[in-house]
């Protein structure tokens, strides 16, 4: 039996279905797909660069340069291009915590995908990039990564202190054109502990399910681990 990993937070809450069996068909469409060959770990990072105190356009659009996938280098230079004015102008100090996962189910471990932290006028914030154009977040969906964030980050290791977060999103509208949304905590309806409790243990379910149906003839995706963002992969 081919060993599944756990999606990254946002994944699982991108997942369809309100049954074990109907979220078990996501996973497994989600893991049988291919997967392009490039991802937008470069602009996740230039964006942070952004963040911490680099704001000029063409310094930073030159870090896409690397980038040998021509699709990659430009879809890389546009979420640079939308993502990192929004640091542009502010004084912010970043930072990351030490490596860990979100852990739910009796033994699933998922990666959070906060790229870096940063403090603004002594308020302590968890940012959040959604670079992609397709596969958008819902606004209930965006809650959910927004819920397990705050409760088990901010509310963690931050207690005491005021916290927000700043996510980004850069998925397209139906014109096929991004769209840049910016959402913090005052913009989203929190999930509840019983309705985030609920959906966990069906998602866990629903990977137990995708793991043992033989139908996951191989494993095409093979994330490339991003080592400078502890909190991640």
């Amino acid at each position: 039996m081919i060993m599944l990993p756990t999606p990254s937070v946002p994944d699982l809450a991108r997942v369809e279905g309100s049954t074990p069996e109907e979220a078990a068909e996501w996973f497994i469409s989600f893991f049988d797909s291919p997967s392009v060959p490039w991802n937008y770990h470069r602009s996740t990072r230039i964006t942070k660069v952004a963040y911490q105190g680099i704001h000029r356009p063409e310094l930073l659009l030159a870090g896409c340069a690397a980038e040998k996938n021509p699709i990659g280098k430009k879809a890389n230079e546009d979420v640079v291009s939308l993502a990192a004015p929004h640091a542009f102008g502010r004084s912010t100090q970043v930072f990351d915590l030490t490596p860990r996962k979100f852990n739910f189910g009796q033994s699933r471990t998922s990666g959070f995908r906060i790229p870096f932290f940063f403090t603004e006028n002594k308020v302590v914030k968890l940012f959040y990039l959604q670079p992609r154009k397709s596969f958008a977040l819902t606004l209930s969906q965006i809650a959910m990564v927004a819920t397990i964030h705050k409760r088990f980050i901010l509310d963690q290791e931050f207690f005491g202190l005021t916290t927000d977060l700043e996510y980004i999103d850069l998925s397209a509208s139906a014109d096929g054109k991004r769209k840049v949304r910016r959402f913090t905590l005052s913009d989203l309806d929190l999930w509840s502990e019983t309705e985030l409790t609920k959906r966990l243990s069906m998602l866990s379910a629903a990977l137990d399910l995708a793991q043992s149906s033989g139908r996951i003839q191989s494993r095409t995706r093979k994330p490339a681990k991003a080592l400078d963002m502890p909190l991640f992969d």
